[in-house]
Parts: structure tokens; C-alpha cells; sequence
């Protein structure tokens, strides 16, 4: 097998282009990594068959057994190969020689090229101050979006909500969310969110899973046109209806959407919760009248019997009424 292999790697240089094509084969069948820097001649090959054989070969072997051939593929003018070293930059094990192979493609024409080095060096740590600063400025808009996920400057983050790309002002609003903010930037980011449905959509999980100060007006901002979302959320973050976050909702007048929240559910917190709602006057009768609705499975237990009579006795909405007749069964 070695004497094959060395004699495949003698014949890449052969004059018959026969043989040489075989012989490409040989090495790639038998992945014999030992034969990389034999392809190097082939990178300027007139065949572009021996060309790209050469970049697959560097991108199956060097990062692994030669990286420092790596560099002269990345200082070459060829896109493919600056391609196939930007494709193997997460597999070098070095992380300072990735970010220096890394560097040598920011000049890169190519977008792809650009980006992939960027993110190595933004996910690698290895990315300095000014670097960061210049990829926040950058003109493509996922170098910025790369930058804005990492940058912990509030002003920054700030101008960043203002830019033209939808993952940019995501990235700089997923970072002031989780920040400490002084009341002046805590309005610029509400301001910011208020205008921009896709940020408003991205904020009010995060603000339900995380407790924040801003739930109430992120939840009331825009509580009739994304009703809907806003149960959702709060479905998928709530569990329990004696959670703070819910008694953070009622006081706030949010009442529909904890009432909507409510919808279905027959344990005993939840029970007690419905009954408030039932008798409070800021929830409208269609809501009264939909958790009225599903309770008519419970309708023999005698507490079902009891809450009916008592809104029979004491509503005077036609709709909580008709309901509430409907659960009554004496």
C-alpha cells in the first residue's frame, strides 16, 4: 500500500495526463493525507479538473495534517480556493492560525469568503476591538449582524436598531433586552420595538421568560392587533395560574389576554383565577362568555353549579347570562 501510494504521488507529475488522473484517484481512494503537499503544483494546473482536485485535497487534509499549506491558498486570487479555505477554518484545531488564515480573506471579493472568515474570528474569540468596530460598519449586512451579536456597547446597540437590515436591529434589540439600561435607552429601545413588529414579536418572550420591567407595556403596546401572539406566548411561558407574571398582567388591565390564557384549563389554580376574572368588570362578555363555554363538560360538579347561579344572580350582560343559563342545570 505505502510503495502504491508513493509511486501515485510520484506520478502527479507525469507527463501522460492518464496517469495522472489515475493517480489522483489512487490517493483519494486510499485518503492518504501524506500526499497533500504534492497537490500544491496542481493548483495552477491549465485542467481544471487537477485544479479543484488540488483544493478538494487541501480542504480533505491540511487542516488537519499541513495547515500551514492552507496559507498559500488563501493568499491566492482563485476564488475557489480562497472558498476552500474559508470552508475549512472551524477544523483547524489552532484557533490563532485559524484567525490568521481567517485575516488573510477579509479582502476576499467574494461575500461567502468574507463571512465565514468574520464569523471565525468573532466565534473564536480571536477578533480584536477595531476589527469588531470596522464589522459593525461593515456594507453587508450579516458581517453586521455578527458584529451586533457580540458587541456589548449600548450605544452601539442603540444606532444598531436603526439599521436598514431586519437581523441587525433583531441582534441589537436581542442584547439591550438582556441589559441593564438607563431610563433615556430603556425609551429608545421601547420606542424602537414599538415601531418594528418583528422586534416586538422577538421582545415579548423574551421579556415573559425573563420577568422584565417592560413586560406590561410591551404586552399592552399592541394588544388588540397581535392578540393572538400574545396568548401564545404567554401559553408557552406560563404554567401555573397563580404565576406572578399573570397577577403582573391583571393589575395592568391586560385582562383579556389572561383571560384567553385561561381558556381550557380545569385545575384548581386555575379555577380560582377564572372566577375572578368572571367577576371583573374590565373583561368583556365575550371572553366571560368563551370560558364559560368550556367549563360545560365540568357541568355536573357541584362548584360549576354554583359559580353559574351566582353570575345568573348577580350579571346583567345578556351574552355572560346566556352562558351562564347554558352550564346551569337546575
Amino acid at each position: 500500500m505505502v510503495a502504491n501510494i508513493q509511486s501515485a504521488i510520484a506520478k502527479l507529475k507525469h507527463k501522460d495526463v492518464r496517469q495522472r488522473r489515475r493517480a489522483v484517484r489512487i490517493l483519494f481512494d486510499s485518503d492518504a493525507y501524506e500526499s497533500v503537499e504534492a497537490f500544491s503544483p496542481l493548483l495552477d494546473d491549465k485542467d481544471i479538473w487537477f485544479r479543484n482536485k488540488a483544493i478538494e485535497a487541501y480542504r480533505r487534509w491540511a487542516p488537519k495534517h499541513a495547515p500551514h499549506l492552507l496559507v498559500e491558498l488563501a493568499n491566492s486570487d482563485q476564488l475557489d480556493a480562497q472558498r476552500c479555505v474559508a470552508t475549512v477554518l472551524e477544523s483547524i484545531h489552532d484557533t490563532t492560525d485559524a484567525a490568521k488564515l481567517a485575516r488573510r480573506l477579509l479582502n476576499s471579493n467574494d461575500d461567502v469568503v468574507v463571512r465565514r472568515a468574520v464569523h471565525q474570528l468573532i466565534s473564536s474569540a480571536e477578533v480584536t476591538k477595531s476589527e469588531l468596530d470596522g464589522f459593525q460598519q461593515a456594507e453587508d449586512h450579516v458581517v453586521r449582524a455578527y458584529a451586533t451579536e457580540v458587541n456589548s456597547n449600548t450605544s452601539n446597540l442603540l444606532v444598531s436598531l436603526q439599521d436598514d437590515h431586519p437581523d441587525v436591529r433583531r441582534h441589537a434589540a436581542a442584547s439591550l433586552l438582556g441589559m441593564e439600561l438607563t431610563e433615556e435607552e430603556n425609551t429608545a429601545l421601547q420606542n424602537a420595538i414599538n415601531q418594528d413588529d418583528a422586534l416586538w414579536k422577538l421582545a415579548v418572550p423574551i421579556a415573559l421568560q425573563n420577568r422584565l420591567p417592560n413586560l406590561l407595556d410591551l404586552m399592552k403596546s399592541k394588544s388588540n392587533s397581535q392578540r393572538k401572539f400574545l396568548v401564545q406566548s404567554l401559553k408557552d411561558a406560563v404554567e401555573e395560574a397563580d404565576d406572578e407574571r399573570l397577577r403582573t398582567l391583571i393589575d395592568g388591565d391586560c385582562t383579556s389576554i389572561v383571560a384567553r390564557w385561561l381558556v381550557g384549563r380545569n385545575d384548581t389554580k386555575s379555577d380560582a383565577l377564572r372566577t375572578e376574572l368572571l367577576f371583573d368588570e374590565r373583561v368583556d362578555s365575550i371572553d366571560k362568555s368563551r370560558l364559560l363555554e368550556r367549563l360545560l363538560h365540568r357541568q355536573q360538579e357541584p362548584a360549576m353549579q354554583e359559580l353559574a347561579e351566582r353570575l345568573i344572580s348577580e350579571s346583567n350582560d345578556e351574552l355572560v347570562l346566556s352562558a351562564a343559563q347554558n352550564l346551569y342545570t337546575s
